[in-house]
């Protein structure tokens, strides 16, 4: 397995995930936020929609690493 690209897709789910965060943060204590949307809870649905893909995603991974462990790969 590529290692590089296993830790590219490892990467790219966390930064998913800390985008949605930092937007949910954002949307939770930044009043300034509130003006710029009209339909605050749809933005609140859309990140946490957003961050749970992305740890889904996270933990798929993981998974799928521990497969491959358990099936005596060296790879993820």
């Amino acid at each position: 397995m590529n290692f590089k690209l296993f830790n590219a897709a490892r990467i790219r789910y966390e930064a998913q995930a800390e985008e949605a965060r930092a937007m949910l943060d954002m949307l939770f204590t930044k009043t300034v936020m509130v003006g710029e949307h009209t339909d605050i809870l749809k933005e609140v649905d859309k990140w946490t929609k957003l961050l749970a893909e992305a740890l889904d995603a996270d933990t798929a991974l993981d998974d799928f690493a521990a497969d491959r462990r358990a099936e005596g790969s060296t790879a993820p």
